[in-house]
């Protein structure tokens, strides 16, 4: 039976370095594996650098730029009254400068310069999920996420529109029932020092320290995480880094049912 895996928590507790190593671990043990890490081009369900079209407008996008429809088409995302149009690959741009910046201009998630309205945002993402959850590959046996279910999205609805927990709360609940007929696991980890994780997390990346107001937003996450856990996801499990050690919540999830 094909299950799907996310792995949750604030930035820098250490979600990909799980993600990766569930990945080797049931790899190991002889099962079929796909996981998606943050900023993963081929995430089906989460999105980065992605426009967000509505399909009238996508049908001009198309006709203005003849010369490069089949690539548009190719990196085109259904999602009910829209198009989403993945125009990065990384560092690796998918399109000519021209219509770069026109994508650019229509992007859907990360600091948007137009948002589009929130229950919009939440239609696509419904639109989305519900393919996804219709298309899972049964010769599959675990999709693993970063982030997909409560980080990336809830970074996107308090940012872009500052969003209460009730709605984040909703959103949530509406993505969990576009899989409900597949065995999905919410593994959340933390520790019990936000700011130290942070410190930690920045200087293993190379980055400046943490300032007040990035400590401050991610404590701030953590509440909403704590409240849309425990309103939209039926059966979770917290994982206390600070208490267990890293190799030891690694051997919790390979082997929970």
């Amino acid at each position: 039976m094909t299950k799907i895996v996310f792995i949750e928590g604030v930035s820098g507790v250490g979600k990909t370095t799980l993600v990766k190593a569930l990945q080797n671990q049931w790899q190991s043990y002889g099962y079929t594996v796909r996981s998606y890490i943050e900023f993963d081009f081929t995430n089906p369900i989460d999105f980065y650098c992605t426009a967000y079209i509505p399909n009238e407008r996508y049908q001009k996008l198309c006709q203005n730029h003849p010369e490069e429809i089949a690539q548009i088409k190719r990196y085109s995302i259904s999602a009910g009254t829209a198009i989403l149009v993945r125009y990065f690959d990384g560092d690796t741009s998918l399109f000519s400068e021209k219509l770069l910046c026109e994508l650019r201009e229509l992007e859907f998630c990360y600091n948007p310069s137009h948002p589009v309205p929130l229950a919009d945002y939440s239609k696509a993402y419904q639109a989305v999920w519900e393919d996804f959850g219709n298309s899972v590959d049964n010769c599959v046996d675990y999709y693993i996420f970063d982030g997909s279910l409560l980080h990336h999205p809830l970074n996107d609805m308090i940012r872009n529109y500052d969003a209460s927990k009730e709605q984040a709360a909703a959103h949530v609940k509406m993505l969990l029932n576009c899989l409900k007929n597949i065995h999905t696991s919410v593994f959340y980890l933390f520790t019990e020092d936000i700011s130290g994780q942070l410190r930690l997390a920045h200087q293993s990346r190379r980055q400046s320290p943490p300032d007040y107001t990035a400590v401050s937003f991610w404590e701030k996450r953590r509440e909403y995480d704590d409240y849309v856990l425990n309103h939209s996801v039926p059966a979770y499990q917290m994982m206390n880094l600070t208490k267990y050690g890293y190799k030891a919540v690694l051997d919790k999830i390979v082997t929970a049912k």
